[in-house]
């Protein structure tokens, strides 16, 4: 109770400062732009260490409806920005003040619409995750819903992964379908809108019956724009020989680029398959697996020849002294 009340004091306090600042007479900071400018510089060059006030300036900078400044805070409070710890409650009531418009973003600017769009859905993914508010799936999905009406295309796709689970209330394969579809023809480059198009079409959800064959098409559109699951998913499909044949060489090559995109699963699935390939499944020294999946990481990195080549040259020297050595 204490904790909802202290949300509902800093809601207040974050909307009202402005309307308290102007019945002081505090005047608008003359250079409002400028102010913010500095604040992003500074986080975004990574030569600058020293970060002590820039929260304060971007605080400034949203308390007068600067739409950008209350997007880049919501990332500091997120910790996505260096030198910066997490702040989840104050990153709520910031996204529930622009997305309910108890804090008046600043109408002339062009990014106006945007940022209050996007604060709509990181509010949906707040309350979907418990962060920096309580967590309630009803929530999330009204924000969802919100933000994915007013046009922005991923949450037409994470509002499609609510409406996939049949269990719940708001449960709706076939509209999550749906939305998939539309938003995979209207925009194709809208992130994982392939990867959940293709678990669709694979499991049969809101389908009469599973389409593999469909899915590896949808997976390959993923590659193409980069989906690291969706690729995930078309390497398992070449590893399975699963509405292609098996090519255990070609699901080798896409675990390898979704590992380069950062996705863990295709990391593990990479050194799996690379020690099955490569005879190291059993009976193998435990030394060896590490050298040999080093090797395999490096190999996925976003590195020139040569640079591959050195990180991974200790590995594959220890390895072969290993070899020798049986």
């Amino acid at each position: 109770m204490r904790s909802k009340l202290t949300s509902l004091c800093t809601l207040l306090l974050l909307c009202l400062q402005p309307l308290c600042a102007q019945s002081r007479g505090d005047a608008r900071p003359r250079d409002l732009e400028g102010m913010y400018t500095r604040a992003a510089f500074i986080l975004d060059d990574s030569s600058i260490t020293n970060v002590y006030g820039v929260t304060a300036m971007l605080e400034t900078c949203s308390q007068w409806g600067h739409p950008l400044a209350c997007e880049l805070l919501l990332d500091v409070y997120e910790g996505r920005r260096k030198g910066l710890s997490p702040q989840p409650q104050k990153a709520a009531v910031l996204a529930a003040a622009v997305a309910d418009e108890r804090l008046k973003l600043d109408t002339h600017h062009p990014e106006a619409a945007r940022v209050q769009r996007e604060c709509m859905f990181r509010l949906a993914l707040y309350h979907e995750k418990g962060f920096g508010c309580q967590r309630s799936e009803k929530e999330a999905v009204r924000w969802m819903l919100r933000a994915a009406n007013a046009g922005v295309g991923k949450a037409r796709v994470e509002l499609a992964r609510y409406l996939m689970d049949k269990k719940k209330a708001w449960g709706d394969p076939a509209k999550a379908l749906q939305l998939l579809r539309q938003q995979a023809k209207q925009e194709p480059r809208t992130p994982h809108v392939f990867f959940y198009l293709g678990h669709m079409y694979m499991t049969g959800l809101g389908l009469p019956k599973p389409m593999p064959q469909l899915a590896f098409e949808c997976y390959e559109l993923g590659e193409k724009v980069k989906d690291d699951r969706a690729i995930n998913n078309l390497a398992a499909m070449y590893e399975g020989g699963i509405a292609t044949s098996r090519d255990l060489s070609k699901a080798l090559q896409l675990y390898k680029k979704a590992a380069a995109l950062g996705n863990k699963d295709a990391s593990a699935n990479l050194q799996r398959l690379a020690y099955i390939k490569a005879g190291l499944e059993t009976g193998t020294p435990q030394q060896l697996r590490i050298d040999h999946a080093a090797m395999q990481i490096i190999e996925s990195l976003p590195l020139s020849p040569r640079a591959r080549r050195w990180f991974a040259a200790p590995f594959r020297a220890h390895a072969a002294k290993i070899r020798n050595s049986l």
